[in-house]
């Protein structure tokens, strides 16, 4: 069934209903699924003082006098949400090779005006007249403004962008009224290092210049388009569907073209004739509950109290081919996952939305990355893959399997190291639209049939307000968060390092958040523990071990202060100048940690 035979099926539905004003809730469009891999590293930074160690392979640096660009695989060990998908170098990892702009849409699009303006009612929130703000919005509590939040007509929540520039990471927001005859509007990033970045409006593209004269281009986009369907929805029984909403929007910006202060240029070719569908993602909200998930974009119809909202996205996909600098060449050689496409019977009777994929063009995955200098090959990557499996289900793939990083194969000048990855495997991957999910988003064994509670990872909420529910709870389960998680390497030279992971706890709490979050969680509490330290969502490291050459070095970390847990829950920081619109650290929640003792000890190997 086409896309348009499917819209047209929805819409007749709704017709053939009761009739209901429209519902707006920001339920935010996902970047394209390997962009989406940065947001981990942008709102749970890697250190030791977050509890995350940094797990990563340099590879070949490509350099021409003051330019380098460096290419570098990071694994990041705070867990696999049960809604994420894997990279194409595998589930956890991430590949840096040049960089891009990506973005979560919430609310309407922001670039509307010039990204899709035929689908576009809204500005877009840059070119508003909004107060920004998060929990205190008294300046937009009136009539007019939400009627055109309800009617798409406001924009009344900022885009989240994200960016790794030459692996320099962070993320931002735009402030409202800018002025959209303008040539371009910009950004002062302040961190990782002094940049301005700069949206040209008519020409849909990105450029950012750091205070050392560098220049970054961002041309080449993919993009997403994303069906969001309302039901009318009860605990006990499903009405008909009464609102579908759809946009299209540019997703991410890949860097097209870096230019140092001599004159050197670095070159980044892709191949974008790719396709690929994303699963179902779903949201239970309740009304009176609202507040408490989103910030401005609310509307509920008076004969509607709860709500589920199902959305399924298609992508645009862009994989990086070759890039060029100097004397050096990289060369990266990709392939369709062989696991992605739904059987035939499914695509006939499932209301889901199936890309057109023609052979080859469906999701891929890196097969190796081959370097050159002055036409000789100074280094070969190879990947090898199998995929996580959920054991009980062949129908969708997609659905229910995700791609696995089993080994990595350097060779360096004739040099061969290779590299094997082992990861837990006791329950089999969870389903992308499994409700056994915590607070967080991940994993904890507790399937719910009604019970959805919205995952932070793509809509940015506060889980913690909705902790539990009519006795229905979501709590965290150490056993099942670390399913698919790395466990061991195997390295070339026979070291086999081996991880255990905790979970994350807190016991201070950083004053923007104490107000509203230390009395919510002591109300959703366990009636058996008493929740003094907090747990978090999301695995810290516990110990290290590392076997090698008969010895053994055993390396634990401990986040407590006198026998009690010492970590501070924080908002991540963006990367902007705020300038008093109050979009410092406005964000995602993660635990930090001021003191670590790191105790090593080393014995012979048994």
């Amino acid at each position: 069934m086409s896309k348009k035979e499917i819209l047209s099926m929805f819409f007749l539905l709704i017709l053939s209903t009761s009739v209901f004003a429209q519902l707006r809730i920001d339920k935010a469009v996902p970047p394209p699924f390997d962009a989406a891999a940065i947001i981990k590293y942008c709102d749970h930074p890697v250190g030791i003082e977050y509890g995350i160690p940094d797990i990563k392979y340099s590879m070949q640096t490509l350099k021409d006098r003051d330019l380098e660009i460096p290419i570098q695989l990071s694994y990041h060990p705070l867990g696999i949400r049960v809604e994420e998908e894997a990279s194409w170098v595998g589930l956890g990892w991430y590949l840096q090779a040049g960089g891009f702009i990506t973005r979560i849409v919430r609310g309407e699009n922001d670039f509307g005006l010039f990204d899709f303006p035929d689908q576009n009612k809204a500005k877009g929130y840059p070119f508003e007249h909004i107060k920004p703000c998060f929990d205190d919005c008294e300046e937009n509590e009136n009539d007019d403004f939400h009627a055109g939040v309800c009617e798409g007509k406001i924009d009344s929540d900022p885009d989240i962008f994200f960016f790794d520039v030459l692996g320099m990471k962070g993320k931002f927001l735009l402030t409202p009224d800018h002025d959209s005859d303008k040539e371009y509007i910009d950004v002062e990033l302040i961190s990782p290092k002094n940049m301005t970045a700069k949206y040209f409006l008519r020409s849909n593209r990105w450029q950012i210049e750091d205070q050392e004269g560098y220049v970054y281009d961002f041309s080449t986009r993919s993009t997403t388009y994303c069906l969001n369907n309302y039901f009318d929805y009860k605990h006990n029984s499903h009405k008909l569907k009464f609102d579908v909403q759809e946009s299209n929007s540019t997703s991410t910006w890949h860097l097209d073209k870096v230019t140092s202060p001599s004159g050197v240029v670095a070159e980044f070719e892709y191949a974008t004739d790719f396709k690929s569908d994303g699963t179902f993602q779903k949201m239970n909200i309740n009304d009176e509950d609202v507040w408490d998930v989103h910030y401005s974009s609310y509307c509920f119809p008076e004969e509607v109290e709860n709500v589920q909202i199902i959305s399924q996205s298609q992508y645009k996909d862009v994989y990086l081919k070759s890039i060029n600098i100097g004397e050096y060449t990289a060369n990266f050689i990709f392939s369709e996952q062989d696991h992605i496409k739904p059987k035939l019977g499914m695509m006939s009777k499932s209301n889901r939305l199936f890309s057109d994929l023609g052979d080859g063009k469906a999701r891929q995955k890196l097969d190796a990355i081959i370097i050159n200098q002055n036409g000789d090959r100074v280094q070969k990557a190879s990947f090898s893959y199998s995929y996580f499996w959920n054991y009980d289900e062949e129908i969708l793939p997609s659905v229910y399997s995700r791609l696995e990083l089993d080994k990595l194969v350097l060779n360096t000048n004739g040099v061969q190291q290779t590299n094997e990855f082992f990861y837990k495997d006791k329950f089999g991957i969870i389903p992308k639209e499994s409700h056994a999910r915590d607070i967080w988003g991940f994993y904890n064994g507790e399937e719910d049939l009604y019970n959805i509670t919205p995952s932070d990872y793509f809509n940015y909420s506060q889980p913690e307000k909705l902790l539990q529910h009519e006795n229905r709870s979501k709590h965290y389960s150490l056993d099942h968060i670390t399913e698919a998680v790395l466990q061991s390497i195997k390295y070339g030279d026979g070291r086999v390092v081996t991880y255990t992971f905790d979970h994350q706890e807190f016991y201070h709490i950083d004053q923007e958040i104490s107000d509203h979050f230390e009395q919510k969680v002591a109300e959703s509490n366990r009636e058996d523990h008493e929740l003094t330290p907090f747990l978090f969502g999301g695995l810290r490291v516990k110990e290290v071990k590392e076997e090698f050459d008969g010895q053994t070095k055993l390396t634990k970390y401990d986040y407590t202060v006198d026998g009690k847990e010492d970590g501070k829950l924080i908002i991540s920081q963006y990367s902007h100048a705020h300038n008093g619109y109050g979009h410092k650290t406005s964000g995602n929640h993660c635990v930090k940690y001021e003191n670590v003792n790191v105790e090593t000890i080393s014995a012979p190997l048994n």
